[in-house]
């Protein structure tokens, strides 16, 4: 929804386009946070597994 939104006003000539550009770059973090901390999970899922084991 804010993604559609940004758009038609950076078209419009809103001047969003800092803003796009920002919300873009912050996405692509969040995805990137949010991969480490699933592979950190994993791995500690691991390490727990084999202490069991």
């Amino acid at each position: 929804m804010t993604s559609r939104y940004l758009k038609r006003w950076r078209l419009a000539g809103g001047g969003a386009s800092t803003v796009w550009i920002a919300a873009g770059f912050l996405t692509e973090c969040m995805q990137e946070v949010d991969q480490v901390l699933t592979d950190v999970r994993g791995d500690a899922g691991t390490r727990d597994g084999a202490a069991a084991s």
